[in-house]
C-alpha cells in the first residue's frame, strides 16, 4: 500500500524485536560510522547493550520504521523526568535516529520524528529534547536552541588553590550518596534530568573513568567524573577530560578546583565542557592554550557550540504544568500565537492570564498578543533567550511594542537551563 500523494509505501512504526537488532545495527553503523560498530567484537558488544536495554529498561524504547516489513530506520525514545522551572515533568528525548542509506530523502526521519512528538504528547508531556546531528535540520522541525556549551582547555595552575581536606576517591560503595548529590543538584537546577542507578552502574563499570568527590559526614556535596587522555606521541603528556562536574555549594567547588590545580605536575591540560557562561571569572588568567587574539584585543578563553535543542509539543499544557511557577510577579493577559508547520496539533492561539506571576489559561480578552514560531517559543519558555532579543531579530512580533518590557520580564529567569545528560 502506498501514500497516494507521494508514492511512498505506508509505514509502520513499532518496537524493534530482537530478531531485527542486527538490521538496526547495520543501519546505525552506516548512519554513524564514528560509533565504531563495524568489527565482529564491536557489533556483538553493541548488540548485547541494546538487547539488555530492550529486556530490562523501562525508560528507553527502541522503535523502528518499517515499509513492506523491511526496517528502514530506527530511534531510541527516552522517558526523562526533567526539572522544568522547578516542576518535575515528563520530557521526551530521542536519540540514535538512523535511516538506511538507500532510503534517505524518503521521509523516513520525518515520519519517525512525527511519531516521537505524537508519542510524548499522548503520554501527557509538553516538551521534548534532542541532540541534533544538524541544528538547521531540526530547527525546521520546530526545535529551538538550548543553552550553549562552552569548552575550556587550560593548564591546571590557572585554577585557584585553597584546601582539599574533604576530597576523596568515590567508588561503587558510594553510589547512593553520589546519586543523592546529583538528585539534590537536579532539584535546584532548571533543565536538569534525573539520573537512574543503572546510569551510575555504567559509570562505575567503566575502567577509564575516575570519580573524586567532596565528602563530608558521609554526604557527597560535589564530584568530578574524569578520565586521562594521553598524547599520542609522548606517553608522559596527559590531559584530564572531565565528563561530569557537579557541586552543591562554594566549599565543594573550591576543593574540587584545588584538586585539579594540584595535578599541575602531571597534567598538561584540563578540558571541561560547561554551560556556565561565567566560568572564566574563576581564572586569574582566563586565556586558553591557543593564545588566539580576537580583534581588537580579546583573548580566546574557550570555544562554544550549539547542542541540545528543545521543542514544545503542547503549548496550553506548558502553562497547566507551570501553574504554580511564578513568572516574575507579572500581571498581564497575554495571547500567544504559535506557528507550528511541522506538528499542526500544536499550532494556534493560547491566551494566558498572569496574576502576580501565576498563570492560568483563559481564552477571553487579552492585553497584548505575541506571534512566533514554535522553535523560538520553545527557546523562550526554557529561558534560553529573552523576548526582547527575539523581537530585535525579527523572530517574534508583538501587537503593542509598549509591552516589550513586560513580556521580556515575564519570561526572564535567573539562570539558563543546564543539562548534563548524554543520550
Amino acid at each position: 500500500m502506498s501514500n497516494v500523494t507521494t508514492g511512498v509505501p505506508m509505514s509502520d512504526i513499532n518496537l524493534i524485536p530482537e530478531e531485527n537488532l542486527d538490521d538496526f545495527l547495520t543501519i546505525a553503523d552506516k548512519a554513524y560510522p564514528g560509533m565504531r560498530i563495524t568489527s565482529k567484537e564491536e557489533r556483538q558488544r553493541a548488540r548485547e547493550l541494546i538487547l539488555k536495554m530492550i529486556k530490562e529498561d523501562t525508560t528507553r524504547h527502541l522503535y523502528g520504521l518499517y515499509r513492506n516489513r523491511t526496517l528502514l530506520g530506527g530511534m531510541i525514545l527516552y522517558d526523562f523526568l526533567m526539572n522544568f522551572h522547578s516542576v518535575k515533568t515528563l520530557a521526551g528525548g530521542v536519540g540514535l535516529v538512523a535511516v538506511d542509506l538507500v532510503h534517505r530523502r524518503e521521509k523516513v526521519c520525518k515520519e519517525m520524528i512525527t511519531y516521537f512528538l505524537d508519542y510524548y504528547r499522548e503520554k501527557g508531556s509538553c516538551i521534548t529534547c534532542l541532540y541534533p546531528f544538524r541544528p538547521d535540520f531540526y530547527k525546521e522541525m520546530g526545535f529551538g536552541y538550548g543553552t550553549k556549551m562552552h569548552q575550556y582547555r587550560f593548564n591546571p595552575h590557572q585554577l585557584p588553590c585553597t584546601a582539599k581536606d574533604h576530597i576523596q576517591f568515590i567508588d561503587k560503595n558510594d553510589k547512593q550518596a553520589l546519586l543523592e548529590c546529583y538528585s539534590r543538584y537536579t532539584d535546584k537546577t532548571h533543565g536538569m534530568i534525573e539520573k537512574e542507578e543503572a546510569q551510575l552502574d555504567r559509570i562505575f563499570e567503566n575502567p577509564e573513568l575516575t570519580i573524586v568527590g567532596h565528602k563530608k559526614n558521609d554526604n557527597i556535596l560535589g564530584y568530578l567524573i574524569f578520565k586521562f587522555e594521553r598524547e599520542d606521541e609522548n606517553f608522559l603528556i596527559n590531559d584530564i577530560l572531565i565528563h561530569e562536574f557537579v557541586y552543591e555549594n562554594r566549599d565543594a567547588l573550591s576543593e574540587l578546583l584545588t584538586f585539579l590545580h594540584t595535578q599541575k605536575d602531571q597534567v598538561r591540560h584540563i578540558i571541561i565542557n560547561t554551560q556556565d557562561e561565567y566560568f572564566h571569572h574563576l581564572f586569574l588568567d582566563p586565556r586558553d592554550y591557543s593564545r588566539n587574539i580576537i580583534p581588537d584585543v580579546y583573548h580566546e578563553s574557550n570555544i562554544s557550540g550549539v547542542g541540545l535543542m528543545y521543542r514544545v509539543i503542547d503549548t496550553r499544557k506548558v502553562f497547566e504544568i507551570l501553574k504554580n511557577h511564578n513568572f516574575q510577579n507579572q500581571t498581564l493577559n497575554l495571547q500567544i500565537a504559535v506557528t507550528d508547520s511541522f506538528f499542526k496539533e500544536n499550532e494556534g492561539v493560547t491566551t494566558v492570564h498572569f496574576k502576580n506571576g501565576k498563570p492560568y489559561v483563559n481564552e477571553n480578552e487579552y492585553d497584548v498578543r505575541i506571534s512566533l514560531d514554535i522553535a523560538e517559543f520553545s527557546s523562550l519558555i526554557m529561558g534560553v533567550i529573552p523576548f526582547r532579543k527575539l523581537y530585535q531579530y525579527n523572530l517574534a512580533d508583538i501587537s503593542d511594542p509598549d509591552y516589550i518590557d513586560a513580556v521580556t520580564a515575564l519570561f526572564k529567569i535567573e539562570e539558563k537551563p543546564v543539562c548534563t545528560t548524554r543520550f
